[in-house]
């Protein structure tokens, strides 16, 4: 279970952890949670799992992009295998001792409440030169934010079996 005390600490089986990515603690915390569900697969379990890309060429990154309805400010969360799409509104790589790499498309910063610093550091390491055919889908989970607070309000199941 993660707690959050003080809006600073996060203490996971009694071990404290300090977020240190630049991201806000709800956003932090919500990435962990995915992140502990949907694990970057090791090479083994690439070539268990038959997923179409190779192994060695894989980059993998956890994706969040950052929306607005007309009245609702939306995430998305999901792990991504075909690295960073490279728009204009691409930030990150975020991560930290507990935080995998992450990256985030808010294409009006519109997520500002939930990122302390956009940072546009180590993209590069995580994106394609080339175009890369890749079917894998990893579960999307879909957020409301209400008074900073993020909630889950949906999720799409991807076609990677556990």
């Amino acid at each position: 279970m993660i707690l959050l005390i003080g809006g600073v600490f996060l203490f996971n089986c009694q071990k404290k952890h300090k977020n240190e990515s630049g991201l806000n603690d709800n956003l932090y915390i919500v990435l962990l949670d995915y992140q502990k569900k949907n694990p970057i697969p090791s090479d083994d379990e690439i070539k268990k799992k038959r997923i179409f890309i190779n192994p060695k060429d894989a980059k993998y990154v956890f994706e969040v992009i950052i929306d607005k309805n007309e009245k609702d400010t939306l995430l998305s969360v999901t792990l991504e295998s075909r690295g960073v799409k490279r728009e204009n509104s691409s930030y990150g790589i975020y991560s930290d001792k507990n935080l995998k790499p992450t990256y985030i498309i808010d294409e009006n910063k519109i997520g500002k409440n939930f990122i302390k610093e956009y940072k546009q550091r180590n993209l590069d390491t995580f994106t394609f030169k080339d175009l890369v055919i890749d079917d894998t889908m990893y579960p999307v989970y879909f957020y409301k934010a209400a008074r900073n607070k993020l909630i889950l309000y949906d999720s799409m199941r991807g076609n990677v079996k556990k």
